[in-house]
């Protein structure tokens, strides 16, 4: 391995331009082998943490984003804060959502209360919705307490906007799919 030099410009008193030269005197220069390695190992670790989340979307996208079989059509009069909702399916069956306090202030816990009405759930759960800006994963499980009735508490988070408008969407697991049932509402701040 030979002598190595690293030369730069630099300015004379003279005003012209010329390049000094410094030795190897203290400095340590690495061979471009040795100076490769770690960076194949940070392309291969970053590679693979890129695989890691990837795999992980997949799975998980199905679970947060199920397809839904069919959804209710929602009483456009009717307005949460004044009392409970309902909203009718094609075939009849009924989803009727009671938020209380019927304020709905952000961030205090609510109680929410749906009642389902010729639905065979095995499971239900409510998912709040920013409908003009995406606010995060926002969904609450809820517990049967009787058949066709079903209790949970959930919190709509603070939004930076004075008047946010929501979606309150009831998701009902049946043996047959995913069933929506949406219910609109305004908060604000």
């Amino acid at each position: 391995m030979g002598r190595k030099t690293w030369m730069w410009p630099t300015s004379s008193t003279a005003g012209g331009d010329r390049c000094a030269e410094v030795r190897e005197s203290g400095y340590r220069l690495m061979d471009n082998a040795a100076s490769g390695a770690p960076r194949r190992l940070w392309f291969v670790l970053a590679l693979l943490v890129l695989m890691l989340i990837g795999v992980t979307g997949y799975k998980v996208w199905p679970l947060l984003h199920s397809p839904l079989l069919l959804i209710a059509e929602p009483d456009s009069g009717c307005d949460l804060r004044s009392g409970p909702c309902e909203a009718r399916f094609s075939d009849g069956a009924r989803v009727r959502l009671e938020i209380r306090p019927n304020t709905i202030p952000t961030a205090v816990p609510l109680s929410i209360e749906v009642a389902l009405s010729g639905l065979e759930a095995q499971s239900v759960e409510i998912d709040f919705q920013g409908v003009d800006m995406y606010m995060g994963f926002n969904r609450a499980a809820l517990s049967q307490t009787e058949p066709g009735r079903y209790l949970g508490q959930a919190m709509i988070p603070v939004c930076v906007r004075t008047r946010m408008t929501w979606e309150a969407r009831v998701l009902i697991h049946t043996p047959d799919g995913l069933l929506a049932a949406p219910f609109r509402f305004d908060t604000w701040r």
